[in-house]
């Protein structure tokens, strides 16, 4: 039985004031602040400890954080370089004849964004979208927020909370339901496709409607610029960068490359022709430490708050907790969701609605896995209770909390696509708010239905 304490209250209250801040466009990295502090000091009593917990969570943080700022920062600097020799050019000219108009490119580079991140991962799948299709995906109409939710729906929302290929998130779901994880996987499929299809086609409508002026626009800009013809050296490099990644592509699905293997794979290519890049240039060695420099300033400006805003909702789950209060310290999210399983009337209708907010709730921390184990342990208690499906009462479970933490619908985990496209995040968060509370809508309707 979990009891709730004085800074479980606080928790929750401060989670209520920072999304009614994030609705009325407020910042809110004072307010973090201030509530880490107070979570510290109501967990030990102690106004030292708290000081020390205040600044151990952001190293924490930071550190969890670590590797998706180091390869978001090369991506850009490799950009810039390819930018600055004119390699992009050459580079997504083959694309604008397939991404002429907003509907083509809408689903071109979302199909291209789920299939990578199904055999990949989502962040690796950024990263070899934004070098390659940024460009041509602009000039076709479509603005850079629409871009930015366009991958972030197909890739974050709806590759990664099926993960059929990897099946990093199934594997732990059902291990934590008592389930085979194919069992898991089929009951999953009705309800994912339902999630994604409902995104997918509001956004996509919503998509259509906004890039008709950007459309206009765009083409203007495109008749009226007379770029000059890049060197044969860019023409190499171009052809040396779209090689390398290709045969990133090849191995990671030859040989199962993924998660933070895939990462580090594609890190260490950008590397690779962020020096090509700059060999061809005049002061190459100079060269080589601004890109590396502007790269990183870029990500760590955008990372900064997020680092600040993940301390505090990361706090929420039991290892974080863990490693920043106490060993004894347990996740305040996870807390929170074994007492609303504890004090509402069960059947079908609550269960579900139950593990949907499980989902939510675990979500907010910016990680879509971390609340899976309790999900699968949840469903798996009721299910004997009321004799239903544990596989359907797990998905529905499993759907929301990726949508919600894994990079659609709370700014502090879209930062990967953000910082790739240059949008910010809060815009991408807004724009994916309507499609992707839509999808899981109907996906807990269709849940109820299966049950």
């Amino acid at each position: 039985m979990v009891t709730l304490t004085a800074s479980h209250i606080a928790y929750l209250i401060m989670i209520l004031i920072i999304l009614i801040l994030l609705l009325m466009r407020k910042d809110i990295i004072l307010p973090i602040i201030l509530a880490i502090f107070l979570i510290g000091f109501l967990s030990t009593g102690n106004i030292l400890k708290a000081v020390q917990i205040l600044y151990t969570a952001i190293f924490v943080s930071g550190k969890r954080l670590w590797q998706i700022i180091v390869i978001i920062s090369l991506i850009i600097s490799m950009s810039k370089a390819l930018d600055d020799i004119g390699a992009d050019i050459i580079i997504t000219k083959p694309f604008i004849k397939y991404l002429k108009t907003p509907t083509f490119s809408f689903w071109i580079i979302g199909f291209l964004t789920m299939f990578l991140s199904f055999f990949i991962w989502p962040a690796p799948a950024v990263g070899l979208i934004g070098a390659v299709l940024i460009n041509p995906a602009l000039k076709s109409g479509i603005d850079k927020v629409s871009l930015a939710s366009i991958v972030s729906i197909f890739g974050f929302g709806s590759a990664l909370s099926g993960d059929f290929f990897i099946q990093g998130a199934p594997s732990i779901t059902a291990r934590a339901t008592g389930i085979p994880i194919h069992t898991l996987i089929l009951a999953n499929l009705p309800i994912w496709a339902t999630a994604s299809a409902v995104s997918i086609l509001i956004l996509y409508f919503i998509t259509l409607q906004q890039s008709k002026k950007q459309q206009r626009n765009n083409h203007l800009d495109i008749n009226n610029a007379d770029k000059p013809s890049p060197p044969f050296s860019s023409v190499v490099v171009s052809i040396i960068a779209v090689g390398l990644f290709i045969l990133d592509i090849i191995l990671m699905l030859l040989f199962r490359i993924h998660s933070n293997a895939a990462t580090a794979l594609i890190g260490g290519t950008s590397i690779i022709v962020l020096i090509a890049s700059t060999l061809v240039q005049k002061n190459f060695l100079d060269k080589t430490r601004e890109y590396l420099r502007e790269g990183f300033i870029t990500g760590m400006r955008t990372f900064a708050p997020i680092i600040v805003i993940s301390a505090f909702f990361l706090l929420g789950e039991t290892s974080m907790a863990k490693e920043v209060i106490s060993p004894h310290a347990k996740g305040y999210l996870v807390d929170l969701g074994m007492y609303l399983s504890q004090h509402i009337p069960l059947n079908k209708y609550t269960v579900s609605l139950l593990e949907f907010s499980l989902g939510v709730l675990t979500g907010l921390s910016g990680s879509g896995f971390s609340g899976l184990p309790l999900i699968g342990a949840i469903a798996k208690t009721f299910s004997s209770t009321l004799n239903l499906n544990p596989a359907i009462i797990a998905s529905i479970g499993q759907i929301a909390a990726i949508w919600t933490g894994g990079g659609t619908i709370i700014p502090w985990s879209t930062v990967a696509v953000s910082t790739v496209i240059d949008v910010e995040a809060e815009k991408i968060a807004k724009k994916n708010m309507v499609p992707a509370i839509a999808g899981l809508i109907a996906a807990y309707l269709v849940t109820i239905f299966l049950l």
